[in-house]
């Protein structure tokens, strides 16, 4: 099912990247080895990895959200997905199986003549090692 909401940014602590979609889930776990032992060593009070996609080229954000300042590093910073009409879609189990949801959210898309602005982020619920409990919304930013 597909969602229409008014999303608020949500702020993280953040590495860049540039990836290929056979490096995806290499790359997304590489830059999050390096936000979390910052965010631990810091004690910053966090919540959910996520992660945005700003362009056709595969550059990324991996990073945590974090409820409370903290000190950025050279590989670490303040970053903030976008605010505004976004439509999500929710998948469970094995993250990378998500295509239905980014299926499901391509043809809201078309049904409703309304363009994605580019920029879009996926939001990994907690870790189960039951992969059927495994969440993860994805968002599209509307054009």
């Amino acid at each position: 099912m597909v969602r229409v909401e008014e999303v608020a940014p949500r702020q993280l602590a953040a590495a860049r990247g540039v990836t290929s979609r056979s490096e995806l889930g290499r790359t997304i776990i590489r830059l999050l080895d390096r936000v979390w032992p910052v965010l631990r060593q810091q004690g910053v009070p966090t919540e959910h990895n996520v992660v945005v996609y700003l362009d056709g080229k595969m550059t990324i954000e991996a990073g945590v959200e974090v409820f409370g300042p903290f000190v950025e590093t050279s590989d670490v910073h303040a970053f903030a997905t976008p605010s505004g009409t976004a439509i999500s879609a929710t998948h469970f189990g094995e993250y990378s199986e998500c295509g239905g949801a980014y299926a499901a959210l391509e043809q809201w898309l078309a049904a409703n003549a309304r363009r994605h602005s580019g920029v879009s982020w996926e939001v990994y619920g907690d870790w189960s090692d039951d992969p059927t409990q495994r969440r993860m919304d994805v968002y599209f930013l509307l054009a």
